[in-house]
């Protein structure tokens, strides 16, 4: 049975993978507010309105042992994909 995969070197040692999420989606629909629910874990009933983007980080910790830093972005909902 293998074991985990060798750690990814950062900084500090504190995580071995690190994955940036970006949340994408029109404006007023709720990406902040689900966000910081999951990151922070408060609601806020009248949040601001996102100016450009906001970041939050989360660190999970993944069986067998291995700690995965989530960098999340939330954007503001104006942008423009083509």
């Amino acid at each position: 049975m293998a074991g985990p995969p060798p750690p990814v070197s950062n900084l500090n040692g504190n995580w071995h993978y690190q994955f940036r999420i970006i949340l994408l989606g029109d404006s007023t629909v709720g990406k902040s507010s689900l966000l910081r629910r999951y990151a922070e874990g408060s609601f806020i009933p009248a949040p601001c309105p996102t100016v450009g983007v906001e970041f939050y980080s989360k660190m999970m910790e993944l069986p067998p042992g291995i700690k995965v830093k989530l960098q999340l972005w939330d954007t503001a909902g104006q942008e423009r994909f083509r």
